[in-house]
Parts: structure tokens; sequence; C-alpha cells
């Protein structure tokens, strides 16, 4: 039965960026549809370009806040409505402090999610609950970084981060047809990673790299399996389960081109490498004290993400941004699962910067739409489900991210 434990501690919600990867965390490169890795020039960039550190003077101060608002939606194949998840709203804080030592250096560091969200089905009518009813993640990272600039033209960063993650998952179990009860998992890890970045600088153009390595996490957490009566033996109570995650590498190869002294263009390339994501092997002690190891398969593909941005400096007081991206689905359709409803989505997005002597504030609104998912063989079903294709029929989701972040340079 334990079998049916899947993506233990792993997955947010259904609104996720290439996966459950959170690609939105500033509101001036939210409005720029996060096409922002060649662009960089705020306090943002200890996560989105570090190389782009040393052009920052003085010591600058970013807080701020992205909010994520899903809605999914779960119909039959004749389009009647079978289930919707809880509508919740999400929060994505970041903080950013850079300070630039001379000429030559300048450090900074981050901290924010960029990965998270939840999930919540009905625990009582939702067709789909003994897959998933309760679901949240969140890695909380705290990035470091240094930067070097080598020349007038090319600036190079290396960093770390230290992350902590959280979660949570839960789904209804019925055991030998006798007993249906909520099953739940808790847990937590924390790992360290590493990141690189460079800058190149060449007549009105910036040629940008950035990468993120790999974290792998050793998850601790409690299991909840609250059986009785003749199947108490297989009860699990606050017994230890444990399994690992290993979150992906990411990179972004990105140029921008500044056109006079109102307009800066940007495109960017961005890669998930989800393949570190093909198994979740989770350790657990049932009530009788047999230790067992459950198996789970996702078999995730590495995707891409392409996005392009705009800002136009309207005067000295106001500069106006606006994006579009697309992004890949990692998820397999046979893999297909509710506690990541994912497809291929597009995003539109606007903003503005209001600058005021050292005091600035950015604003933005970002629309995602996914593309229709549509689910005729999910193997999720099988063995969790009793063979039923409750995974079946079509799924729609949008979102709306509006994200706010105030800056002010010392």
């Amino acid at each position: 039965m334990f079998k049916t434990i899947a993506i233990v501690l792993a997955l947010a919600g259904s609104v996720n960026a290439a996966g459950f990867r959170q690609a939105n965390q500033s509101a001036s490169a939210n409005g720029m549809g996060t096409a922002f890795t060649a662009v960089a020039n705020d306090a943002s960039a200890v996560w989105y370009n570090p190389a782009a550190l040393t052009d920052l003077s003085g010591t600058n101060l970013s807080i701020g806040d992205v909010f994520v608002d899903p809605r999914t939606e779960h119909t039959s194949a004749d389009g009647t409505t079978i289930d919707r998840p809880d509508n919740m709203v999400h929060s994505l804080p970041h903080v950013y402090a850079t300070h630039k030592i001379n000429n030559k250096f300048a450090v900074g560091l981050g901290v924010l999610v960029p990965y998270g969200l939840s999930t919540s089905w009905d625990d009582e009518n939702s067709l789909t609950r003994k897959v998933a009813t309760e679901s949240s993640l969140k890695a909380l990272y705290s990035n470091l970084n240094i930067a070097y600039k080598v020349n007038d033209k090319l600036s190079v960063a290396a960093g770390a981060s230290f992350v902590k993650l959280d979660a949570s998952m839960n789904k209804m179990v019925t055991v030998a047809g006798l007993q249906t009860v909520e099953q739940t998992l808790k847990g937590d890890g924390t790992a360290a990673g590493y990141n690189m970045a460079a800058m190149y600088k060449w007549n009105k153009w910036n040629f940008a790299a950035n990468y993120h390595s790999q974290v792998k996490v050793d998850i601790d957490g409690t299991m909840q399996l609250p059986l009785t009566g003749i199947l108490a033996g297989n009860a699990v109570d606050d017994d230890n389960a444990k399994t690992e995650i290993t979150l992906p590498d990411t990179f972004q190869l990105a140029a921008a081109y500044k056109h006079g002294d109102k307009w800066l263009f940007s495109a960017e390339a961005d890669y998930t490498d989800w393949t570190t994501y093909r198994q979740l092997d989770i350790a657990y002690t049932n009530a009788s004290g047999v230790a067992s190891v459950s198996h789970d398969y996702k078999y995730w593909n590495s995707v891409w993400a392409f996005r392009v941005g705009t800002e136009y400096k309207v005067n000295d007081t106001w500069k106006l941004r606006a994006g579009s991206y697309y992004d890949n689905t990692p998820v397999q359709d046979n893999f297909f699962e509710t506690r990541n409803a994912c497809s291929d989505r597009f995003g539109v997005s606007v903003g503005a910067g209001y600058p005021r002597g050292n005091l600035s504030v950015d604003v933005s609104y970002l629309y995602q739409k996914f593309l229709e998912r549509r689910v005729q063989d999910s193997m999720q079903d099988n063995g969790i489900t009793g063979g039923t294709t409750v995974l079946n029929g079509k799924y729609n989701t949008t979102a709306r991210l509006p994200a706010l972040t105030v800056n002010y340079k010392f």
C-alpha cells in the first residue's frame, strides 16, 4: 500500500514554472517576462546574474513579493467539470542586498523561494483524492555571491546557496478494501549548491550566462496512516520516513540590446535539467516494526523556456516594461498527476518602475495560460486507484502574478 506514496516531499502546485521551479523573483524581471539575465540592472542581479553586481554603485537593498493566483479545472472529455482545487494565493518573497567594494569587486546576498507552491483537492468529493489532496513545498535559498570585474567589458561571479526545504503531502488511501483514511506526510531537509555567471559588454550589447547547480536534499519526515482494528498492524503513527530529492541544474544564455537612450530589448534561452527527477525511494516503518522501501518513478525530461522582454524609459521618473515567454513542461503524458497538473504554457507581462531619489518602486503583472492537457493513460492510476482512470480528462490552468519590489540605494 505504501507504493501509493508518490512524489514524497517533492512537488508543489498546479502553476509551476518548468515543473515546480519559479523563475519570477523580482517585480522588474517579472515585468520583462523574466528575460532579465542580460539586463540585471538592480539588486535582483544577485539571483539573475551576479556578474552584473560590478555595475551597481554603492549599497543597494531590495525587498518585495511575487503573488501567484492559479486556477485549475479538471473536466471530462465532453467538457463536464469534474474537479477544481481550492483557490489559493501564494507568496514568493525576495530580499536582495548588494555592495560594491571597489572598482573590481562587489558582493551580493539574496534570500528567495525559487521552488514552491501548493495544491489542495477536496478529500471527500474530488475524483482524484486518492492521488492527491494537500500538497505543499517551499525551498528557501540563501544565496551569497562575489563578482569580479576583469576589464571594462567582462565581469564574472561565483556564489553558494544554503537551501532549506519544507514540504508536506496528503492523500486518501483505501487499504484492503476495508478502510479509507487520509495518509499524511511531512518533512524537511537542508543542502548546499553553487552558481557561476558572466557578463560581457560589446558596444550596445550585453551577452550573459548564468548557472545554478543541482542541489541534493536529504529529507527526514514523519508519516501518519491511522488504520485501526484488524489493519492496525499496518498503521503508521508519526514514524520516520526518509527520501531525497535533487533540485535541478538551471542555465540561462541571454543577450540584451540598448537602442538609443530610451529602449532596452532582451532575449534569453532558459534550460532546466529535470532529468534529476527520475525516481524517488521512500524508506518507512509501520506499526508492526516492518521496514520497507517504496519506489516512485517520474522520468521527467529536461526542458527549455524562451523569453523576450523590453523596457522603455519614458523620462527620468518612469520606466515601462513588457515581456513574453514560452515554457515547456517536463512531465510526460503517462506520468501526469494532479499534484502537478503541468503543461506547456505561455506568459505575457507588463510592468513599471518609478525612481525618486534613492528610492524606487517596481510593479508588474504577469498572466500565464497553460495549454490544455488531455490525459488518457496516466500511469499514476495504476495501483493507486484500483486501476480506475480517475485522472483521465482535460486540465486547464491559468495564473495571475502581480509583483511589487521596493529598492533603496545607500
